[in-house]
């Protein structure tokens, strides 16, 4: 069987090492990179025949699994072991969308563009490593991996506060690391586990007591928990949201924000079940709290960029929610709410850019009344802020409805907090929107033009995935629940 994954891995690996190196023609390497990556993920969907099921003891399965000896000491083996369900599946094709996308609305970059494309590049084949590895020491380095190059893309390419949310990003993150390392590595400890393989520890850790469970669950929490954002840990993320550039921007939050959410669902959720039923209603009220502090937040902001950071916290709180509803449809509604919220607030990041480039500012009241001079940047942020706030037919819809059945089915009338929020949500991007788009023209410098070709196009890939996934949602759904989702305890 031709090993897709590693050919995948292999593939990015160069691009991304060619692109360091390409000098001035490091945005046409990094864009056939893209390219191939795409195509190959489209490889994995049409030879992905469906959900293995569980083994003979009860260990969920993989497609195109791949072990490969690694480290073995005589009490413990360590091994290059690789795989794919329906959740993972669906974020790396996530991966691939993002990372076409932010080349091509890159492509005017001409700042050390070999630096800038192969740190791109970088961040992607980490993410994509995080969401395939199945061995704990594997998993850790590429979730390491894809803390380097966010920070340089932030410390050198970003805005005039850069170093301070260069550094604030890396602390925070990497200390959150540590703690998450610590957990996975006590997990195998405590569990009687004799390899780092996904297998062996789900084997092991579920029959742990409730007690230890509670504790390695929490330390998991906190380390994925940061990175997701969870409040009150949330403070480096409109910081570095708003010092980075566009394109980095765009992959912490399509990307890095989802590192945090599927590392909880893999690596705590499906193997400490107790110890999620104990810690319920603690998630719960860190859930709420995020959905209701990243609207209240975001309706203060007069920087659009910094209203898109705020309103990712209030989306991921709904997605922490449906994570802590321990139900099938609860873990389907998370893995197409972040799925969803990588391509809207990735579309949103970069309608964002675009109006820092086109108007020489992102601070909403000064300018208005944008849609005449630059029509094709205007219809890119009605798409993404009528995504975000859950039209029908946007991509959104189908995951919010989802998060918000699941609610209702496992909370019953607290299912009023996120619908509420949602409506608060609704009304600061219409409010947005009344005062950029429309109205006497205010503003607007006399040179002011529409985007260029490449940042139309770069958003307009995201733009068509809004569409396509939000007509079609079963596109999605259909891999999710070919996953351990199939028969979750809590359904």
């Amino acid at each position: 069987m031709l090993p897709l994954l590693s050919l995948t891995l292999a593939t990015l690996l160069v691009g991304t090492l060619g692109t360091f190196f390409a000098g001035a023609r490091a945005r046409w390497v990094a864009l056939a990179t893209s390219i191939l990556f795409l195509l190959e993920v489209a490889l994995l969907f049409l030879n992905y025949s469906g959900w293995p099921g569980y083994n003979g003891s009860l260990v969920p399965g993989f497609s195109e699994s791949e072990s490969y000896a690694w480290i073995h000491l005589s009490w413990l083996q360590i091994n290059y072991t690789v795989g794919v369900d329906g959740i993972s599946l669906v974020f790396v094709l996530l991966t691939a969308i993002l990372q076409i996308a932010t080349v091509v609305y890159s492509w005017g970059e001409t700042r050390r563009p070999g630096a800038y494309f192969g740190l791109v590049l970088l961040t992607c084949l980490g993410s994509f490593g995080v969401f395939v590895a199945l061995d704990i020491l594997l998993f850790f380095l590429f979730w390491e991996a894809v803390l380097v190059p966010m920070f340089f893309l932030i410390g050198h390419w970003g805005g005039p506060h850069r170093r301070y949310a260069a550094l604030k990003f890396f602390v925070y993150t990497h200390v959150a690391s540590i703690v998450m390392l610590v957990g996975l590595l006590a997990l195998v400890f405590y569990s009687g586990a004799t390899s780092f393989d996904f297998a062996a520890v789900y084997a092991s850790a579920r029959s742990l007591a409730a007690v230890p469970q509670t504790f390695l669950f929490l330390a998991l929490f906190f380390g994925f928990g940061v990175k997701f954002p969870i409040v009150p840990f949330h403070t480096w993320l409109p910081d570095a949201h708003v010092e980075a550039p566009t394109g980095g921007s765009v992959l912490l939050a399509g990307l890095l924000l989802k590192l945090g959410g599927y590392g909880l669902i893999r690596w705590a959720v499906e193997l400490l079940p107790s110890g999620l039923h104990t810690t319920q209603p603690l998630l719960f009220f860190i859930a709420f709290l995020s959905i209701v502090w990243g609207s209240v937040l975001s309706l203060s902001q007069r920087d659009l960029k910094r209203l898109v950071a705020y309103s990712s916290i209030n989306h991921m709180g709904i997605v922490l929610l449906a994570i802590a509803l321990d139900s099938s449809l609860g873990l389907i509604a998370a893995v197409l709410l972040m799925f969803a919220h990588g391509i809207v607030s990735g579309l949103l990041f970069m309608t964002s850019g675009s109006v820092h480039h086109t108007f020489g500012t992102r601070d909403i009241p000064s300018v208005g009344g944008i849609t005449p001079t630059t029509p094709a940047l205007s219809t890119m942020i009605m798409a993404g802020s009528l995504a975000s706030l859950g039209l029908p037919a946007l991509i959104s819809f189908p995951a919010e409805f989802t998060a918000l059945l699941a609610t209702w089915n496992g909370l019953h009338y607290w299912v009023f907090v996120p619908l509420g929020i949602l409506v608060v949500t609704a009304a600061f991007y219409l409010w947005m929107m009344q005062r950029l788009l429309f109205g006497p023209p205010k503003g607007i410098p006399r040179e002011a033009h529409d985007v260029p070709w490449y940042e139309g196009a770069g958003m307009g890939i995201l733009v068509l995935f809004t569409i396509l996934f939000g007509i079609l949602p079963g596109l999605l759904v259909n891999v999710i629940v070919s996953s351990p989702i199939r028969g979750w305890p809590g359904t």
